[in-house]
């Protein structure tokens, strides 16, 4: 009984902490497929300049509490050249 009072607790811990750690990674997939999704609907509908760059952040955060006593972040960057081709082309047959 007293090594079931000891181990059961931790083992429960665990098991909790182990579970919040997934779904932080599964939130950190997510976020990640989201930017992707606003970089490519970005760069779909981009009509200015020749080329620019698209620059963006998140951050996903693993809220605090439980075993786990330290903030766990992870910063997502997101980084794409926006690029005219109708623009190139265009340019590209003036110079013909």
């Amino acid at each position: 009984m007293i090594e079931a009072a000891i181990s059961l607790p931790l083992i429960i811990l665990t098991a909790m902490l182990l579970i919040r750690m997934f779904v932080f990674y599964l939130d950190i997939l997510t976020a990640g497929i989201k930017e992707h999704r606003e970089a490519l609907n970005v760069q779909a509908s981009y009509k200015g300049a020749a080329i620019r760059t698209y620059e963006t952040a998140t951050e996903v955060v693993l809220l605090k509490g439980g075993v786990l006593k330290r903030n766990v972040s992870k910063m997502i960057d997101v980084k794409a050249y926006l690029i005219n081709e109708d623009f190139l082309v265009r340019s590209g047959e003036a110079l013909d």
